[in-house]
């Protein structure tokens, strides 16, 4: 009878220890469902971060390219300025030129 009892025994700590395992094993279950949407929640965060900045550069970006343009702009007309300046002191001395050769 003694081996029954040892039979027995060891078949309860046998459940024993297949209920702590299924335990574990639920609780390891969770504990990756919460560390995967802990990663879900860091990658949406990430993406969000990067899609800001992305937005930030762009429009430092636009900006920069903007007043670069603007600056050539105003370099350009101050040069179409001059040029027609230039243009219009040689015309009028060329008109002046060829009235005081027609004109006596």
């Amino acid at each position: 009878m003694g081996g029954l009892g040892l039979i027995k025994s060891l078949a309860e700590k046998e459940r024993e220890l297949l209920a702590r395992l299924e335990a574990a094993k639920k609780e390891a279950e969770l504990l990756v469902q919460q560390a995967e949407a802990e990663a879900r929640a860091l990658l949406q965060q990430a993406e969000a971060e990067a899609k800001a900045l992305e937005a930030e550069y762009r429009d430092r970006e636009a900006k920069e390219t903007e007043a670069i343009l603007a600056r050539y702009r105003a370099q350009a007309e101050a040069e179409a300025k001059a040029v027609k300046e230039k243009a219009e002191a040689r015309l009028k001395e060329a008109v002046a030129l060829v009235l005081k050769e027609v004109l006596p």
